[in-house]
């Protein structure tokens, strides 16, 4: 059984037959000096001494950046804390909203139903008023038929309208001429 950073015992050609076998390359610890443990000194240990006013600029812009980062910090506490508050009221949205979502998706798709019945039921109004439609069709072009040969008739009375008034002016233009030949055989026999 492994422990801890050790490895199982492999088998060797060995008078015990087995041997204690090295750790793996990623279990071994490193040695840290003692250096390293100590936190490295601070930056103005490691250059050479400053004058005070410059220790002064150093120290002040240090306590500005602090109190910025002191900010942000506070920032970031109070929008963490208001997160919080507004969590479970956003929860309890999301709870309601995933409640709702299939509700709508049940009215999309009765409402889709409904509407692919209709489509057939308009269809089906269609395939029965096909006939009719080719009835109206056949109507309508027996009506302009009929209207062309109207407007022929029409031609043909005004035509003959005219041909009976001419024939009119004719017989009456004949009566005058019979009346005229019967005065001028009255005068005729007269005259004998």
């Amino acid at each position: 059984m492994t422990e801890r950073h050790r490895a199982s015992r492999q088998y060797h050609d060995d008078p015990r037959g087995y041997r204690e076998a090295p750790p793996p390359p990623l279990a071994r610890t490193r040695l840290l000096s003692p250096r390293r443990l100590e936190a490295p000194p601070p930056p103005l240990a490691r250059t050479r001494l400053l004058s005070p006013r410059h220790l002064d600029e150093e120290l002040s812009s240090r306590r500005a950046e602090m109190r910025r980062i002191r900010g942000d910090n506070q920032r970031l506490a109070d929008e963490i804390v208001s997160l919080r508050q507004t969590m479970p009221r956003l929860k309890e949205d999301l709870q309601v909203s995933s409640q709702a979502v299939p509700k709508l998706r049940a009215e999309k798709e009765l409402e889709s139903r409904e509407l692919t019945q209709r489509n057939l039921k308009l269809e089906a109004e269609l395939r029965t008023l096909e006939p009719l439609r080719q009835d109206a069709l056949h109507l309508r072009s027996e009506a302009s038929k009929l209207q062309s040969l109207k407007q022929e008739l029409a031609a043909k009375v005004q035509g003959l309208s005219k041909e009976l008034e001419h024939q009119k002016s004719e017989s009456q233009k004949m009566t005058a001429m019979v009346a005229e030949r019967d005065a001028l055989c009255q005068e005729l026999l007269q005259a004998r």
